[in-house]
């Protein structure tokens, strides 16, 4: 991994100091407290990690925006512009100087910077806590980059260049590293793998608290990176470790609403908390999903009847009439205490089940068809699969994982066009109307402006 340092810190509060920025490309940390000294015990180190976490509880990322925009920018959802929200997702109109792909970037590094601090931070004490705090660190800084590969990297776009992945970062301050090139595409994700293994290595298997990173998080996120790079077999053997533990198992479709309503699961293995105290106000995704206040974001009637009539999946959705649907059952709280779901067990059996679907043997093949039904059945689905092609796999992950954040990177990964589907006349949708190959230039971010302007080594997207 390059040692190099990017960017934009903002703010990040942990262990007792602030981290902050007069200079984007002159990082410091207030008070004149050096990096190397600011982390001083095992305390410091978790509350610098916990400040990790709350980073990406931020509304820019997983809090909302983050979250909902890809879901946006597919089939599965649109913008009303009630509110005036989501509107350049819906459209795929990204201007170098929006601020959607800029808050993308800033607060993906400020975790990844608050990920290097403890990481790199040399502790006098040793043991199973302070290798646990760091695993942590260690998968919080694969994941963001892992996020910002999907966002920003070129790898789904017709004549990108494998070179523009995005900077690989490790760490905090490096001045001879202050303005690094894009990594390619390939090193990112060898990168990522690496940060996963290492925290692998390092989390404690009975430490499991599924509002912080944990070791069963881990597993779950690389079974879902693997279907990325395509290793296969990886992705099984990630997804079997989760599988295998029997401490997870699938919610019953009596019990799905109403565990959806708790505002915690189904059976997660990494959500992002909220509380009564500790909320993003106004700026949730409850808000922006209930007709009830903003409401800017609708579903398709292309999902809405994509599940059959007796799968409970369909009772978190809502038929508004005159052709109108919303997804109400998942994020319900409209004060944003609500828990962000980043994996759940049944995305892991998903995972599974696509990586034996792709890898495409006769016995795989039964695996996969027997995991998918299963599924759809649990969920009192009527919906029976007559094979496990790739495409049927996608299909029950849509049903599963609607509005959760992945449709659109899933859509990328399967090589699949954005289909234009119907929305209510009157209504502006993206592409004139037309569908949105794959490999168009939109399927990455542009760099910001910002950034361009801060580092002559960065360069831009194709087609920006």
């Amino acid at each position: 991994m390059k040692n190099i340092l990017i960017y934009p810190i903002a703010l990040l509060f942990a262990a007792g100091f602030v981290m902050s920025c007069d200079n984007i490309l002159e990082p410091s940390v207030d008070q004149e407290i050096p990096t190397e000294t600011a982390i001083e015990n095992v305390g410091d180190l978790n509350a610098v990690v916990l400040g990790i976490h709350d980073e990406l509880n931020e509304f820019e990322l997983f809090g909302r925006d983050f979250y909902v925009s890809p879901e946006v920018m597919s089939d599965n959802a649109w913008s009303n512009e009630n509110s005036g929200r989501f509107i350049n997702q819906r459209d795929f109109n990204f201007p170098i100087t929006h601020s959607y792909p800029a808050a993308v970037w800033n607060n993906f590094y400020v975790a990844i910077a608050g990920a290097n601090i403890a990481i790199n931070a040399e502790l006098e004490e040793s043991g199973p806590d302070v290798d646990h705090a760091k695993g942590q660190a260690y998968a919080l800084r694969g994941f963001s980059h892992m996020n910002l590969l999907l966002a920003f990297g070129q790898q789904f776009v017709e004549g990108g260049d494998p070179a523009h992945g995005i900077p690989y970062v490790t760490s905090y301050a490096d001045e001879e590293n202050q303005y690094p090139h894009r990594d390619s595409i390939q090193e990112v994700w060898e990168n990522i793998i690496d940060d996963l293994n290492s925290a692998e290595n390092l989390l404690n298997q009975d430490q499991f608290d599924p509002t912080l990173m944990n070791y069963y998080a881990v597993k779950g996120l690389q079974s879902r990176l693997y279907l990325y790079t395509e290793d296969y077999d990886a992705a099984i053997a990630a997804a079997d470790a989760v599988i295998d533990s029997g401490n997870f198992a699938l919610v019953s479709a009596d019990d799905l609403v109403s565990r959806w309503a708790s505002g915690s699961g189904p059976n997660s293995l990494f959500e992002l908390a909220f509380t009564d105290t500790d909320r993003l106000a106004t700026d949730n995704i409850a808000r922006i999903y209930l007709d009830s206040n903003y409401g800017d974001v609708e579903i398709t009637a292309d999902l809405y009847h994509a599940y059959e009539e007796d799968d409970v999946r369909r009772e978190l959705l809502s038929d508004e009439g005159e052709g109108r649907f919303r997804m109400t059952g998942k994020y319900r709280d409209e004060l944003g205490t609500d828990n962000v779901r980043i994996i759940r067990y049944a995305e892991v059996l998903l995972n599974k089940a696509e990586a034996l679907a792709k890898r495409n043997n006769a016995g795989d093949r039964a695996e996969a068809l027997s995991i998918i039904n299963e599924l759809s059945a649990e969920r009192g689905s009527s919906r029976v699969y007559s094979e496990a092609t790739p495409e049927n796999v996608l299909a029950e992950r849509r049903l599963e994982l609607a509005m959760e954040g992945q449709r659109l990177f899933d859509l990328a990964r399967h090589g699949l066009d954005v289909r234009n589907v119907d929305i209510p006349s009157g209504y502006n949708r993206f592409n004139n109307g037309e569908d949105l190959p794959y490999g168009d230039y939109r399927y990455a971010l542009p760099i910001p402006n910002a950034e361009l302007n801060a580092n002559g080594n960065m360069d831009q997207n194709v087609g920006y």
